[in-house]
């Protein structure tokens, strides 16, 4: 009897914790600089941002490749000249959503979050801070962020002859929906 209690409490468990996590079924990660002569604009679907309720920890890793620009030389340039994809292919954001205790992820409505946490890019961890958006609706959660990047932080180097094409500075906007993860 033991055991089968034990064995029912276990499942029961797991269908808890597996509640508590959520998948992006779609996000979009881009990334704008706005430069004297050509404005820089490039969108990445090939995040898979992942999210625990219950702890607040948020987690994104994008493939670096996964970047598409309206013009393929640029995206030729900043893969292999800037952010070396082949020797650094992703990016990584660990994060946890402050005062995640105040989100009832059980009814609909908007938060406004601060998510804190280490953001891997081109062999460099920086501490970064983001500001955005929490939506329960339904069974989705909507996420929808946008910050600053200072590529120097992560040695990202522009070429001086290309300083006025770049900016040292880029907007990264993150929308994704998620969903309850379902093995």
């Amino acid at each position: 009897m033991k055991k089968i209690t034990l064995i029912a409490l276990s499942l029961c468990l797991a269908i808890v914790t597996k509640a508590q996590i959520y998948m992006a079924k779609t996000s979009e990660i881009q990334f704008f600089s706005e430069a004297r002569f050509e404005n820089i604009d490039a969108k990445n679907t090939s995040g898979k941002p992942v999210l625990d309720c219950k702890s607040g920890k948020l987690q994104v890793q994008v493939t670096m490749k996964g970047f598409k620009f309206k013009s393929g030389l640029m995206e030729e340039h900043f893969n292999e000249t800037y952010v070396e994809s082949d020797k650094y292919p992703h990016a990584k954001f660990m994060g946890v959503i402050k005062d995640n205790d105040k989100i009832d992820y059980t009814k609909d409505g908007v938060y406004n979050v601060t998510v804190e946490g280490p953001m891997s890019m081109h062999g460099e961890t920086k501490n970064i801070t983001a500001n955005g958006t929490l939506t329960v609706k339904g069974t989705q959660i909507l996420i929808d962020s946008k910050f600053k990047m200072a590529l120097a932080d992560y040695k990202i180097v522009v070429p001086s002859g290309k300083v006025a094409n770049i900016a040292e500075v880029v907007d990264v906007t993150v929308k994704a929906t998620l969903e309850p993860f379902k093995k």
